[in-house]
């Protein structure tokens, strides 16, 4: 693991203890601990405590805060592809009849089965028997069916919630904040239409709700947006963003 993977081990692991509850918050700490953030203070301030419900919690998951140099939690015996195809084969056997036998499975089955689907090609570029050009279409399927489970599962999400409410779960705590600078507050795209000519849509987010905005120079966009495109577009904006930070 290289000093890359380390911080972002250690920003994501800050991030999960910013969203963290009192049933969840003592494992999200330890988390957070052995992924490299060692100081009370931060830790405290990520999850929006006191310092003496850090040391509580480190207590309790059987961390010696002053032990620096503790050795991280241990890692899991390696995966093998034959279990990962087992995985794949008990998803498809499970799932296949509910997506089969109806015409709208609705969303969290789609997910199930796309996910089924991925852990197929998962194993197949485990097993490293492929030629390249399978691997390589193989890798693609990846990509596409996990990016069709990530859509049917903010579909789901949002038949789940209201506008009011996933747009506060999206907007950013101050501790998030504070370890994930910069943040994508906005974005202007350019649309290439068919005919050739270009439309400029401009993605921000209400102030008091956080809800995604969308605006635009043409009438021929749409700017009325439902929770599930707030989640994409929500989603889409922090990707572009992780990319650029990378390269800060």
């Amino acid at each position: 693991m290289n000093a890359s993977d380390t911080d972002s081990a250690r920003l994501n692991a800050l991030t999960a203890l910013g969203g963290s509850t009192e049933a969840n918050r003592a494992e999200l700490i330890e988390a957070a601990w052995r992924s490299g953030t060692r100081n009370p203070a931060e830790l405290a301030s990520a999850a929006g405590i006191g310092r003496d419900a850090v040391y509580a919690d480190l207590t309790a998951r059987g961390i010696d805060r002053q032990d620096r140099d503790e050795a991280p939690a241990p890692r899991p015996d390696v995966v093998t592809a034959d279990a990962v195809h087992a995985v794949a084969r008990l998803a498809e056997e499970t799932f296949g009849p509910l997506v089969h036998d109806t015409q709208d499975p609705g969303p969290l089955t789609t997910v199930t089965w796309q996910l089924a689907i991925a852990y197929r090609a998962i194993a197949a570029l485990l097993l490293d028997e492929l030629p390249d050009a399978d691997r390589e279409e193989t890798a693609e399927e990846l990509s596409d069916r996990l990016q069709i489970a990530l859509h049917h599962s903010h579909l789901y999400r949002a038949s789940r919630s209201t506008q009011r409410r996933l747009g506060a779960q999206t907007r950013r705590t101050d501790a998030e904040i504070a370890f994930l600078q910069p943040l994508p507050t906005a974005a202007t795209v350019t649309l290439t239409l068919r005919s050739g000519d270009t439309l400029t849509a401009t993605l921000g987010s209400e102030e008091a709700t956080g809800f995604t905005t969308l605006s635009s120079d043409s009438p021929l966009l749409d700017t009325t947006l439902e929770a599930h495109d707030h989640l994409e577009l929500h989603t889409a904006l922090d990707t572009v963003a992780q990319v650029l930070t990378r390269h800060l």
